[in-house]
């Protein structure tokens, strides 16, 4: 089978679908012929073209690059543009048997309709419609919208007409990345039939325990280190974060703050903090991937105070490194974080209750090894890419016999 994977985040990684795309794509390429179209994506002078990403990827998969990604929005339009522009000489030279999608991007909004001859399997990851709710939760509780929040609410009535055009395509078959979010689908009329469950992944093997390096992310022994590896944006709790950072200092004076994702000038326009809590925050920026692993394995606690999340890969990363997990209940997030058994659960919006949770993990040494054995253990059990991947097999073999 001859798989064409639309891949509108891949390389350099910035967020959950990268981490998918990446995931996905190395287990999938050990049994199908994998022809990824992707946007060279900037990430300050690192960038990957067609070569690059072929090499990332040991050369098991094919790769064509055809749009550039500099931003956190816009992009995809250029994306879906330069897709209606050169799918069809793909689709002539490569005879795909099947195309891959990721929703809530839909990178083939525009080219859909040119490639009926080819049945297509679609990765829910979210939906614009869960997107801008969880913006708007998020600006009751009070916080600063980025760029990319802001083109979410303006563009609001083409972006649900463009989502319901997608999602309203008969012969598409499903894969969504948590049970919340099958559910989801089925409550918008998709067939229960045409909608399979293939959890988000990671690899044991990769993201491991055993690659602590205290000096990594601390600069004594004594420090007790909470991080926050994503984007910092509105929607995933960026003023709740604000409000707990002086509330879990006053209790514990050693916990340090280690955020990921994005550059520290843009991280602190939506993370106001007062002056005297400032230097017990650290920016790291973006990571490459493969050094992730260590910088999760290094941490005490992982924070995801996120007001809209479907199945966040952030998560399976850090149990895979028994660092437990204090998050908000939203979406699949309470098939993973079991409440006292793989982390701790807070409610949405809760600065006070995601600072006590914090408190007690970081006073609590023995409690945090237990969440973290058990995490390991059931991501190793249940949420791992060679599962994932078998779940996906089957759609692809259902999106083709059923075409």
């Amino acid at each position: 089978m001859k798989v064409c994977f639309l891949a509108p985040e891949l390389l350099p990684n910035r967020g959950g679908v990268g981490s998918y795309s990446i995931g996905i794509l190395r287990e999938l390429s050990r049994t199908l012929d994998m022809f990824v179209v992707a946007p060279r994506r900037w990430e300050g002078e690192e960038s990957y073209g067609p070569r690059e990403i072929e090499a990332y990827f040991d050369h098991r998969i094919r790769a064509a690059v055809i749009s550039e990604a500099r931003d956190s929005f816009v992009y995809n339009a250029r994306f879906q543009l330069a897709l209606l522009r050169h799918f069809p000489a793909l689709e002539r030279a490569e005879r795909f048997d099947l195309v891959h999608a990721q929703h809530a991007h839909m990178p083939d909004l525009l080219s859909g309709p040119l490639h009926t001859g080819v049945p297509t399997v679609r990765t829910v990851h979210s939906t614009i419609e869960g997107q801008r709710e969880g913006i708007r939760e998020a600006d009751r509780q009070g916080g600063l919208r980025d760029v990319a929040d802001e083109w979410q609410i303006a563009l609001g009535p083409f972006l649900d007409a463009a989502e319901r055009s997608v999602l309203g395509r008969r012969r598409d078959q499903y894969l969504a990345v948590s049970g919340w979010t099958r559910e989801g689908l089925i409550a918008r009329g998709i067939a229960p039939g045409r909608i399979r469950v293939a959890h988000c992944g990671v690899d044991p093997a990769v993201f491991r325990p055993d690659l602590r390096a205290p000096e990594l992310v601390r600069a004594s022994a004594d420090e007790r280190v909470v991080l926050f590896p994503s984007r910092l944006t509105l929607i995933r709790g960026s003023s709740v974060l604000a409000k707990a950072i002086p509330r879990i200092l006053a209790a514990v004076p050693q916990a340090r703050f280690v955020i990921t994702g994005r550059k520290q000038e843009d991280s602190e326009k939506v993370l106001p903090l007062p002056p005297s809590v400032q230097p017990y925050v650290r920016f790291l920026g973006h990571q490459p991937y493969d050094r992730l692993p260590a910088i999760y394995a290094s941490s005490d606690v992982v924070v995801v105070p996120t007001f809209y999340d479907n199945f966040p890969i952030r998560i399976l990363e850090s149990l895979a490194s028994a660092v437990p997990v204090v998050a908000s209940p939203v979406g699949g997030i309470p098939e993973v974080v079991l409440p006292e058994t793989t982390g701790l659960l807070t409610s949405v919006g809760s600065a006070e209750e995601l600072s006590a949770a914090v408190v007690r993990l970081l006073r609590d040494e023995e409690l945090r090894a237990r969440l973290g054995r058990q995490g390991r253990a059931l991501v190793a059990e249940q949420f791992t890419w060679q599962r994932a991947a078998e779940r996906t097999l089957e759609a692809y073999r259902a999106a083709v016999e059923n075409f």
